[in-house]
């Protein structure tokens, strides 16, 4: 008897179901951007110099190698020369597009406490009494920090690097003249810094 009831009840609502709309699609699968300043986020633990206390103490030169000479070979290593004349405690930062040897001397009153180089291409440090404190990276190689820092000129990047590697922001920016620069002195003849830090 009961089910005599229920029967016709059923029959009604599956008539009244085949009358409404059809029930929605589901939604399509989004995939959500990685924003661009997480994909250009830097894994900082891979660029800070090994056994390099933050902030570095002293002063903090910036050192823009600027683009190769025009005599330079594509794929051979360009030569930059950086002496440093400044006494007590210093640390360097050098960058440059194209691969480079940079061969940095420093007088007997400089204190070089870290030197970090940085390019799109393979970077290496030369010189003698330049201490274990020094680090390389490149871009070429797939390195976290291997780029030209100065592209576009001095920015936010360029701060947030010199924040996160030294722990401080750096005190002047040098431009290199035909290979070589000069850290120092007392001669007005020599470089002169083409930017402070902020």
């Amino acid at each position: 008897m009961k089910l005599q009831t229920l029967m016709p009840a059923v029959a009604t609502l599956a008539l009244l179901g085949g009358c409404g709309e059809a029930p929605p699609a589901p939604a399509p699968t989004v995939e959500v951007p990685v924003a661009e300043a997480d994909a250009d986020r830097v894994d900082w633990s891979r660029c800070r110099i090994p056994d390099v206390g933050v902030p570095v103490p002293g002063r903090l030169f910036v050192v823009d190698g600027g683009p190769p000479p025009p005599d330079a070979e594509p794929g051979r290593e360009s030569i930059r020369r950086v002496d440093v004349r400044v006494p007590g405690p210093v640390a360097l930062l050098l960058t440059a597009p194209d691969a480079t040897a940079w061969h940095v001397r420093v007088s007997p009153e400089t204190q070089l406490r870290a030197i970090f180089a940085s390019g799109v291409d393979s970077q290496r440090i030369t010189g003698q009494g330049l201490g274990r404190s020094r680090l390389t990276q490149s871009g070429a190689f797939g390195e976290p920090c291997g780029r030209y820092w100065l592209e576009g000129g001095a920015g936010p990047a360029l701060a947030e690097l010199t924040q996160e590697v030294f722990g401080r922001p750096h005190d002047a920016i040098y431009r290199m003249r035909i290979g070589s620069v000069i850290i120092g002195g007392t001669d007005p003849g020599l470089d002169q810094p083409v930017g402070h830090g902020d």
